[in-house]
């Protein structure tokens, strides 16, 4: 894909990247319906911003097939033109709804800021000015509606930044009942510091015994070890460490509840024999809550984050839904006024009866979702608005495809299509 295409899927093909999340409070639509001249009314967006004339469509609808790889305008009645139609009206939605949402938090973007975050874009995706100029004449954008895009980023990246670091306490009972069922991880079991001799022959463990007598000294153990044990820690003259499990039963048990300072064998485990003697005994040991309280406290807090931008999520799209009016022609499902049975348009109405996938002569389009919405601040995945591929124009692609394709996380690695419902549900 060259830099010109991808700038254009990324940042302004599909701005649903800086829309979905906000705790926005309901506070009820303060003039229902549309306003006059509008084809979609946003109530509660400054600066007439929530106010969607026809052009304002046809602009977005001009963007929206050009940024999602097709060569030519889809007409009323194409496979694809609904599609376009609804990601362009959707386009529109995202716009307008950001724009509410930073006003409503405080949330401003300056010129400055705006700027440098041009200037990185520009650095990323194109080798050239001259690229970045042909990217505008082949894209539908002009300047001020790119800079237009940019703030909408700034301003995303900024509500998000605003909700995580809202959240920088983690209540106590939520540390006490993580502590609680996760015990276990906060535990060092009991380990045993062990001198051993392992043989092949049972002869060679009774020979070893002899050697070693009632109370070797560690030299006169190792020096046995060295000669008799097949096991690697005759190198460490057979001192090794034990723990449950770590050696096959009975030996390994035996060597768990042995008393420190005594030789203990021949014990035959498998097909081979075990001496020992333990040399030291570190018993089982669970830290206390409040020697690990800051640890989980750093383990829970992102989970928190991420739980308030999944209410965010949920809050801003039944909020701004409600505040959102369309006129017949132009209705999708984020508009309050929307009533759907969940089928395509463009399909044929026999593609929902039974046996419809039985008939070869019916031709029923994939069922299309928009692709789901991300947190502010992530990369949109290319080909998120239309769910196209360069390489086929022509052929809708499944929302999924296009994630798989862009592998797009937001901050922190949350996979962001997780966050929130998908537009249009």
């Amino acid at each position: 894909m060259s830099g010109a295409r991808k700038f254009g899927l990324i940042v302004f093909g599909a701005i649903l990247v800086v829309l979905f999340a906000g705790i926005a409070i309901a506070q009820g639509v303060s003039k229902p319906g549309l306003d006059s001249g509008d084809i979609i009314t946003v109530h509660d967006v400054p600066d007439g911003k929530g106010n969607i004339t026809e052009a304002d469509y046809k602009r977005a609808f001009l963007q929206t097939w050009k940024g999602g790889g097709l060569k030519t305008a889809p007409k009323a009645g194409d496979a694809q033109y609904e599609q376009v139609k609804e990601a362009a009206i959707n386009d529109l939605l995202d716009q307008a709804w950001l724009t509410g949402q930073a006003a409503e938090m405080g949330v401003t973007a300056t010129e400055r800021e705006v700027a440098a975050e041009l200037a990185t874009i520009k650095k990323d995706q194109f080798k050239t000015e001259k690229a970045f100029q042909d990217f505008l004449k082949t894209s539908g954008f002009t300047t001020d509606e790119v800079t237009a895009r940019v703030k909408l980023q700034v301003l995303s990246r900024k509500i998000q930044d605003k909700i995580q670091k809202s959240i920088t306490a983690v209540p106590d009972s939520e540390i006490e009942d993580y502590y609680e069922s996760s015990k276990e991880s906060f535990t060092t079991p009991e380990t045993r510091d062990i001198r051993l001799i392992v043989t092949d022959k049972k002869a060679d463990a009774e020979k070893a015994i002899k050697e070693l007598g009632d109370d070797p000294s560690d030299e006169e153990f190792a020096k046995v070890a060295k000669k008799l044990s097949v096991h690697s820690s005759k190198a460490e003259g057979g001192k090794t460490v034990a723990t449950e499990g770590a050696f096959p039963d009975p030996a390994g048990a035996d060597i768990m509840k042995a008393e420190a300072g005594t030789i203990e064998g021949p014990i035959e485990s498998g097909k081979q024999f075990y001496v020992f003697r333990v040399s030291k005994i570190t018993p089982k040991e669970t830290k206390s809550l409040d020697d690990v309280r800051d640890q989980i406290k750093q383990q829970l807090l992102p989970t928190l984050q991420q739980q308030a931008m999944s209410n965010f999520v949920a809050d801003y799209n039944a909020t701004w839904r409600s505040r959102t009016f369309c006129s017949d022609d132009y209705l999708v499902a984020r508009c309050d006024n929307y009533e759907g049975d969940g089928r395509l348009d463009a399909a044929d109405p026999k593609c929902y009866k039974p046996g419809a996938g039985k008939n070869p002569d019916l031709a029923c389009p994939a069922p299309i979702a928009l692709p789901k919405p991300m947190a502010p601040g992530g990369n949109a995945s290319a080909g998120a608005l239309l769910g196209q591929t360069q390489g086929l124009p022509q052929r809708p692609v499944q929302p999924s495809d296009a994630n798989a394709e862009s592998g797009a996380t937001g901050a922190g690695g949350v996979d962001l299509s997780q966050l929130g419902a998908a537009a249009g549900q």
